[in-house]
C-alpha cells in the first residue's frame, strides 16, 4: 500500500501549532513564582490554617478551636523579577539557616512543650558571615570557641566571657582556625537557639519531607509563626481547651524562654486574620504602635511580650 500523504491543510495546522508552541513555553517560564524570593515590601498577606496540618513528636496537632497562622508577601513571578529588577526582592536562600522552617517549627513547637513541663535542652547554632581575614571559612558554622563546646546559650555566653588574647574556634566541619585578635573574626555573629534533636516538628507532617515540599523547608522562609505554633503545641500539651470556641491567629517569633520578637509585615498579616474571620489576634507587644490605627472591627487585637502573656490571656478571658 503507498504512503498516504498529508493534505496541504493539514501541514499548515500543524505549522500553526508549533509556531505558538515556543511563546506559549515563554509565557509559562514568566509567569512561574520564584519560591526563595519575596518582595522587600509588600502589603499582601495570607492567612493559613494550622489544625490537623502540623505534627509534633508523630502527633497530629488539633487543640480544640481554631488556629491560624498568618504571613506576609509572596513569591514574586519570574518576570517581576526580571522586569521589576531583582533588588527590589529579598533572596531567602542568604538568610540564616535556623529562620528556616526545619528548624523554627521544631523551636517553636519544644518552647510550648517546654512551658507545658516537659524537660527540654535547647542547643544553638553559631554563624559566621564576612571574614575579615583570609583564609577563613566564609559563612561558617562555629561548634566550639576557647576551648568551649558551643552546644547551649549558656556555653556561648561563657565562652564570650573568656575574651582570650586570641582567638580560637573549630567549625562543623572538624577545621580549626586561630585568630591573632580578640573575637570572632567576622563581621557578623548570629547565634540562634535550636530545638534537641528528640522534638520533631513540621506543618505539613509526613508530607513535608517529601519534594517539592522538602525544597521550600530549606528555604528561610522566617520565624513570625514561632509564637502560634508554640501556643498550638502547649494547648495540645497540657489538654486544655485555651481557645474556648474562638479562632486565635498570632504572629511573632519566640526564644526558648518565652520572649515574642518582632517580625516583618504586621499590618498585611492582621488584615489576613480579620479577612477569616479572627477572634483573638496575639502579636509583638513591642510592635503596638504599628496597629494604632487599624480597624481590627470584631477582632480582638492582643499585643503580648511572651508566651506566657498569651497563655495567661487566654485562660482569663473567653
Amino acid at each position: 500500500m503507498p504512503n498516504a500523504k498529508t493534505s496541504p491543510s493539514a501541514s499548515r495546522k500543524g505549522r500553526r501549532r508549533r509556531r505558538w508552541v515556543i511563546p506559549g513555553v515563554v509565557a509559562v517560564i514568566l509567569a512561574t513564582p520564584v519560591p526563595w524570593m519575596l518582595p522587600r515590601n509588600s502589603s499582601f498577606g495570607m492567612a493559613w490554617q494550622l489544625d490537623r496540618r502540623m505534627e509534633v513528636n508523630g502527633t497530629v496537632l488539633d487543640p480544640p478551636g481554631r488556629w491560624t497562622w498568618v504571613t506576609a508577601g509572596r513569591p514574586p513571578l519570574v518576570a517581576e523579577v526580571l522586569f521589576g529588577g531583582g533588588g527590589s526582592h529579598r533572596d531567602l536562600r542568604t538568610a540564616p539557616a535556623a529562620s528556616r522552617p526545619v528548624f523554627s517549627e521544631p523551636l517553636a513547637a519544644a518552647v510550648g512543650l517546654h512551658h507545658a513541663g516537659y524537660d527540654i535542652e535547647f542547643r544553638v547554632m553559631v554563624q559566621a558571615f564576612g571574614a575579615t581575614q583570609a583564609g577563613l571559612p566564609d559563612p561558617a558554622h562555629i561548634v566550639e570557641l576557647s576551648g568551649v563546646a558551643l552546644d547551649s546559650l549558656g556555653a556561648w555566653q561563657a565562652a564570650r566571657a573568656l575574651e582570650p588574647a586570641q582567638t580560637e574556634f573549630r567549625t562543623v566541619g572538624g577545621d580549626y582556625f586561630v585568630s591573632a585578635a580578640a573575637g570572632l573574626p567576622y563581621e557578623k555573629v548570629t547565634v540562634s537557639e535550636l530545638a534537641p534533636p528528640t522534638v520533631v516538628a513540621a506543618i505539613g507532617g509526613r508530607l513535608a519531607t517529601i519534594p517539592p515540599f522538602s525544597m521550600f523547608r530549606s528555604l528561610a522562609l522566617g520565624r513570625s509563626h514561632g509564637l502560634l505554633v508554640a501556643l498550638a503545641t502547649y494547648a495540645g500539651a497540657v489538654e486544655d481547651d485555651l481557645a474556648k470556641g474562638r479562632h486565635i491567629a498570632a504572629t511573632g517569633g519566640v526564644r526558648s524562654d518565652g520572649t515574642v520578637t518582632r517580625i516583618g509585615g504586621l499590618a498585611a498579616k492582621a488584615r489576613a486574620a480579620r479577612r477569616v474571620g479572627v477572634d483573638v489576634f496575639f502579636f509583638p507587644a513591642e510592635q503596638a504602635g504599628e496597629l494604632a490605627t487599624f480597624d481590627s472591627g470584631a477582632m480582638a487585637l492582643m499585643p503580648v511580650g511572651s508566651l506566657g502573656d498569651a497563655i495567661a490571656l487566654l485562660e482569663e478571658t473567653g
